[in-house]
């Protein structure tokens, strides 16, 4: 398991971020924070020919975190079913109280072969 701290910041807010109308941590935010986790998890499973994809999100947000609030996103080792890593999630305030939990999948896939799948816009 490893843990990544943050600080909320007027610019991580529902407000800043138009997901809601509060000055709390917005729910887009905390999901960055967690694939960010992951996929720093997930780096020693890739190499230059292969790096890991975000596919799946499932994060229960279930407490405000104001301006100036720590959280801390511990993220469990990921595990593998051969195309696919799974990284369970939980976030807590300074307090340690949970604030959110769940899980990001990751898929393995080839640099190349992945990008010449993505065409160019315009």
């Amino acid at each position: 398991m490893r843990t990544f701290k943050h600080t909320v910041t007027p610019a991580d807010t529902a407000v800043s971020l138009g997901s809601g109308d509060l000055e709390v941590l917005a729910t887009p935010r905390l999901i960055t924070w967690c694939e960010s986790a992951a996929f720093e998890l997930c780096l020693p499973q890739t190499d230059a020919d292969r790096t890991t994809v975000g596919t799946f999100v499932k994060l229960e947000h279930s407490k405000g975190s104001p301006v100036g609030a720590q959280v801390t996103v511990s993220c469990a080792q990921p595990i593998s079913d051969g195309r696919r890593l799974v990284c369970f999630i939980t976030v807590t305030d300074a307090e340690g109280e949970t604030i959110a939990s769940g899980e990001v999948h990751r898929a393995l896939v080839d640099r190349e072969r992945f990008m010449s799948k993505c065409r160019p816009v315009g």
